[in-house]
């Protein structure tokens, strides 16, 4: 038996949804884990920028040098062999004793750690080749006026070393990692 002009829906569903009509909704752009992976994206994107603002690294400058005889004037020791290196004369402002000294001897030598001792500006390659006993050989090392930075090598035998040429980069301070960045690195500077 049917029930003629009887409602199909009950009352309390077509309450629920007049009122559901009624409230604003926002429409939905992405879904909830998209935009949880971008918040989480930002948040990284911000803690690499804070790191990359105050995290300094070292700065080097690099130049050749040798390895010094017995009869120099800047001498060994018995705590290894003494080296001269000769940089350039612009970097003169930015080279402090005891800043570390990386140094190669060769392509397939030791690879060794120093820390300046002595330094000594505006030497000619003529007096340079004269202080430190070097002969003609060594005159492509010294072709301008030159800072002369001595370090000692521990760990290698001054006798064996003797008049080996090295190349060696000389810690002249440091940066911030952010102006490595291209395009940030004028505005942000060292």
């Amino acid at each position: 038996m049917l029930v003629p002009n009887q409602p199909i829906f009950r009352n309390n569903a077509v309450k629920h949804y007049m009122q559901s009509r009624q409230k604003d909704s926002l429409p939905r752009f992405i879904s909830l884990p998209l935009a949880l992976f971008l918040w989480m994206l930002l948040a990284l994107l911000l803690v690499v920028g804070v790191l990359a603002w105050f995290e300094e690294i070292p700065t080097y400058v690099g130049g050749n040098g040798v390895i010094l005889h017995e009869g120099t004037n800047a001498g060994y020791g018995a705590n290894g062999a003494m080296a001269a290196i000769f940089l350039p004369l612009n970097q003169a402002k930015n080279l402090r004793v005891g800043s570390t000294v990386r140094v190669d001897l060769g392509t397939s030598g030791p690879h060794m750690t120093s820390k300046v001792e002595t330094i000594e500006y505006g030497v000619s390659p003529y007096t340079a080749l004269q202080r430190y006993g070097l002969d003609q050989r060594y005159m492509l090392l010294v072709t301008e006026p030159s800072v002369v930075v001595l370090i000692r090598l521990e760990t290698i035998s001054p006798i064996t070393y003797a008049g080996s040429t090295l190349t060696a980069e000389v810690e002249v301070g440091s940066r911030r990692v952010i102006s490595l960045l291209p395009g940030l690195g004028g505005l942000f500077g060292k």
